[in-house]
């Protein structure tokens, strides 16, 4: 819920714009919250997910009434995008929660990286829960990608209480010599 919440708090205008894939969906709540938050002009919002979720993301779609608005699609971190997808090219991409199996870091990463190239300014709106040592890790690993920014919103003592952290993460800017900072 707390990404959902900073999206609606703070993003609710600029979302209604926007062109939006949620990454690792599960039943799709974030999502699903968004497209009922926001007056969507750029539809479909994508909710993604391994194939074994496909079905709870469409149930859930049907139960909100939202199938004009929102789109269940399966997408395998580490494989390709979906010609779909890579047409879309989502500008904000929502990530809850994603961060629970290590081995699946790399193919996350991956997948980041390639919706990311699709579009220079999109933005991923990461928030995960702090479980392991390992899941700083990734974190790690990400900054090494991304241009890594923590968020600090009013809710941010009451969510890093639960080990909850909040960040957005951007394609670095080309530096003048070519290589990227």
């Amino acid at each position: 819920m707390v990404l959902t919440k900073h999206m609606l708090r703070y993003h609710r205008e600029a979302l209604k714009g926007a062109k939006i894939l949620e990454l690792g969906a599960g039943g799709g709540l974030v999502g699903l919250a968004v497209a009922l938050g926001c007056e969507l002009q750029q539809t479909p919002l994508y909710l993604t997910d391994q194939d074994e979720m496909f079905e709870l993301m469409g149930k859930n779609t049907e139960l909100n009434n939202l199938q004009h608005k929102v789109k269940p699609m399966v997408l395998n971190w580490g494989g390709p995008l979906a010609q779909e997808v890579i047409d879309f090219k989502p500008n904000v991409i929502l990530a809850a929660d994603c961060v629970y199996f290590e081995p699946a870091f790399p193919l996350l990463l991956e997948t980041l990286i390639n919706l990311l190239s699709l579009e220079p300014s999109a933005a991923v709106y990461f928030c995960f829960k702090k479980r392991r040592r390992a899941d700083m890790q990734f974190l790690k690993k990400a900054q090494k990608a991304f241009q890594v920014t923590e968020i600090f919103d009013d809710d941010r003592a009451t969510f890093s209480r639960e080990g909850l952290f909040l960040y957005t993460f951007t394609s670095k800017k080309p530096r003048t010599n070519g290589n990227r900072e």
